[in-house]
């Protein structure tokens, strides 16, 4: 469903709330990694990601601070913050990463959904969404709940798969498990309703993922939720989906070659290490170099 007020696109009809709760708690990682906690080569993938992210962010927590990530998952990315010397909390739907995050990496993560979080506001210096809101069934409302979570001048960083990217197979666009679908108009958009403001926004070389940056806005002041012309913009993209485009485009080759070329260096790479947080202290030792 694409909303003609603004562009949005999301699932109809939306998942039931209690069955969503329990399909992340239990089965996510079971359908998609196919295991109930990270493997070695889960999680130098994920540590990997999670330095590339830490340098992209590295102005906005490199000084340290009260941090929590959003859908934390193996805990990674909690991990390198740790070493750099904030102080990080997770929260993690699923019970089997989080324990992982808990047991094995000896972090502080919470099991379940943002939305049975309790939170006093004003405890975080800053908030990580990363390939999160995606799944929630109220991003507008979600966004709210963690912006009171801030304290004046901290920061919400979201990450979200990107409706515009043409680097997908059109029969491949919507994944089972995303109910909202964002351009950056939309995610801007759902953020000013939210009460906040965009700082910084960053497109993926692929085109494939969105990198935004949130602050509170000055004022308060929250805009009506169209985007003229947004609605006809993304149908027309669309329509120009098509697959021959896709498997004509020098890209689709390269994407794949370099995925299979990491995936076999990873597993590979994964074989020297015992635990997981032995390739999680390998990765967090790089930060101060």
């Amino acid at each position: 469903m694409l909303c003609e007020g603004c562009g949005l696109a999301r699932t109809d009809p939306l998942p039931d709330p209690g069955e969503l709760a329990s399909f992340y708690r239990d089965n996510y990682r079971l359908l998609y990694k196919r295991t109930y906690q990270p493997k070695p080569y889960h999680v130098l993938r994920a540590a990997r990601v999670a330095l590339e992210r830490f340098e992209r962010m590295r102005d906005l927590v490199g000084a340290g601070g009260d941090i929590l990530d959003a859908g934390s998952g193996g805990g990674e990315f909690l991990y390198l913050l740790r070493a750099a010397g904030c102080r990080v909390t997770g929260v993690e739907p699923n019970a089997g990463y989080a324990a992982y995050a808990r047991d094995q990496l000896g972090l502080d993560v919470h099991i379940g959904l943002i939305g049975e979080q309790p939170s006093p506001p004003g405890w975080f210096d800053g908030i990580t969404l990363f390939h999160v809101l995606e799944h929630l069934p109220a991003p507008v409302e979600s966004l709210s709940r963690l912006a009171a979570w801030l304290r004046p001048r901290g920061f919400l960083a979201v990450e979200v798969p990107n409706f515009e990217s043409a680097c997908e197979h059109p029969a491949h666009r919507f994944h089972r498990a995303h109910l909202f679908y964002f351009s950056l108009a939309t995610l801007t958009r759902c953020g000013e309703l939210a009460g906040l403001s965009l700082v910084r926004s960053e497109t993926s070389p692929d085109g494939g993922n969105l990198f935004t940056v949130f602050r509170a806005a000055p004022g308060g002041e929250r805009p009506a939720g169209a985007i003229p012309g947004a609605f006809d913009r993304l149908i027309g993209l669309e329509r120009r989906r098509t697959a021959w485009r896709y498997w004509l485009a020098p890209g689709t080759y390269l994407r794949a070659f370099r995925r299979l070329r990491q995936m076999a260096g990873e597993r590979l790479a994964a074989r020297r290490y015992t635990a997981g947080r032995g390739i999680m202290d390998s990765v967090a030792g790089t930060i101060h170099d």
